[in-house]
């Protein structure tokens, strides 16, 4: 794995992190629209979400969130963090050709 790919996944992030492929139609977990992460942080929970974006780094999202009260149409899958920096990889690669 690429230095940036793990500069990309912070793996100086606190709390459990579980990763999510956002899917829908011509997008799949192996090439999905792009991916979200929720960190679980501490004994009181706090849930933080957060997308890859095009700045090539980790921002705030509702998307989650939305989700769960059922204003999004496009679906997610849970993904390993090997799945995540394969598709940060191909993210980084692609915008520095």
């Amino acid at each position: 794995m690429e230095p940036s790919t793990l500069d990309a996944l912070d793996q100086d992030a606190e709390g459990r992190i579980t990763y999510y492929a956002k899917v829908d139609d011509g997008y799949s977990r192996n090439s999905p629209l792009g991916i979200v992460r929720r960190r679980v942080v501490g004994r009181e929970g706090l849930e933080y979400d957060e997308a890859f974006t095009r700045n090539l780094r980790w921002e705030p999202t509702q998307y989650l969130r939305r989700y769960e009260l059922g204003e999004n149409e496009v679906d997610h899958v849970e993904i390993s963090e090997r799945e995540a920096a394969t598709f940060i990889e191909s993210v980084t690669t692609t915008r520095s050709v």
